[in-house]
């Protein structure tokens, strides 16, 4: 028998990654991604800057390289974040390889087994994912429409000293909310009493359709460790993210990096600096706002339209999910297990975002990687399933 490490042994089989098994099963209409849509990325502009990395750079674009990755490319990053009252320098960033790899490497820089850590409820299944091996105590914050409600974090907070609080501000997955301006400054001032590190992933944070930009908590507050990425404005598949903390953070996060991979992709590194610093990013940004804006319009019509009280939806201002609550019915699981599955339409339950593993009625749908036509067709399928359920 294999001996394989305890947290291997304690974890359940992946319901999930059977779920998405089934999106390349044929006629299937999968909601359950967190996926860009393919036809957007730019390629043949990646292509270019490829090409233009090989006859520029040579060999030394194929050569190892530096674990805190290729300075141009950290300088771009700086100037766009240094915008703001606070000067972040070259010795605070360190390029990943996309920001799933920022979340393990924070974890394994500052998670010992039993630490406590606390999350918004729900939260991104991913970052679980990444903490679980280190086997920490996972605490949930109660959160509403706003984000994370600071009274009950002040609550917690004078009973329990976590390692960090993991917050995903901007259009959060899984349920596309936007924590509000008051509620930033009220976090932050929580946090600032109690010395609390805070985890502030932004994937999604330029996929903006509706109303103003809000700042970073990064911009409010010292003590944040900011996760950024390329994965969602340009592509997933150059695995290209970054980190910003203060440098010592920076530092150790390095040590941990060169024990896991030495360095992340140094040819697309500098392909996405060619793409950055001589192609029409803001252009291409614009053009997803537009396109996903659009799909998202089209998803939220639909469950009005074919699901009416049966399925409570939000409107998210940006990203990439509308969260869904379905009414009458108890597990989100079961519902798709027995009755939409048979409809050929996926979507990820809403239990796998809660830490605690609890019972949901709440499911989370991608419109990003859809295209008009297949998320009504997908939104009449949940109908017809739901249509059955009732039924019966």
């Amino acid at each position: 028998m294999m001996r394989y490490a305890s947290w291997i042994n304690e974890s359940k089989e992946s319901f999930l990654g059977e779920i998405l098994k089934t999106a390349n099963y044929e006629d299937v209409i999968s909601f359950a991604g967190g996926l860009p849509a393919q036809e957007l990325f730019p390629k043949d502009e990646l292509k270019d800057c490829f090409n233009q990395v090989f006859d520029e750079d040579g060999p030394i674009a194929l050569q190892y390289a530096e674990a805190l990755g290729y300075d141009p490319l950290r300088a771009w990053i700086l100037e766009q974040i240094n915008v703001g009252s606070k000067t972040i320098t070259m010795e605070d960033l360190i390029v990943t390889t996309g920001s799933q790899q920022g979340l393990s490497l924070v974890a394994q820089t500052f998670i010992d087994p039993g630490d406590m850590l606390l999350v918004e409820s729900p939260t991104y299944l991913g970052a679980l994912q990444a903490f679980q091996s280190l086997k920490p105590k996972v605490l949930m914050v109660p959160s509403d429409q706003d984000g994370i409600i600071p009274e009950d974090l002040e609550e917690i907070l004078k009973r329990h000293k976590p390692k960090f609080l993991y917050v995903i501000p901007n259009y959060q997955n899984p349920t596309g909310r936007i924590m509000s301006l008051q509620r930033r400054k009220d976090l932050v001032r929580v946090a600032d009493k109690y010395n609390l590190l805070i985890l502030e992933d932004n994937p999604y944070g330029q996929l903006r359709y509706e109303d103003e930009k809000y700042p970073n908590l990064m911009d409010m507050y010292d003590n944040v460790i900011y996760l950024g990425s390329f994965s969602k404005i340009l592509s997933p598949g150059l695995r290209v993210g970054y980190v910003v903390a203060k440098k010592e953070i920076i530092s150790h996060m390095a040590m941990v990096k060169e024990g896991m991979d030495l360095f992340s992709n140094s040819l697309a590194q500098r392909a996405v600096y060619k793409y950055v610093t001589g192609k029409p990013l803001l252009e291409h940004i614009v053009k997803l706002r537009k396109v996903y804006k659009a799909r998202r319009d089209v998803m939220i019509d639909a469950f009005n339209k074919y699901t009416g009280d049966w399925v409570e939806i939000n409107r998210p201002k940006g990203g990439l999910f509308v969260w869904a609550k379905i009414n009458e019915i108890q597990d989100s699981a079961v519902f798709l297990a027995q009755w939409a599955q048979k409809e050929k339409v996926i979507f990820v339950p809403g239990t796998f975002f809660y830490p605690d593993g609890r019972i949901s009625n709440e499911m989370r749908i991608n419109f990003s990687c859809s295209s008009p036509e297949d998320i009504e067709e997908g939104v009449k399928r949940i109908a017809r399933a739901l249509s059955k359920v009732k039924s019966n």
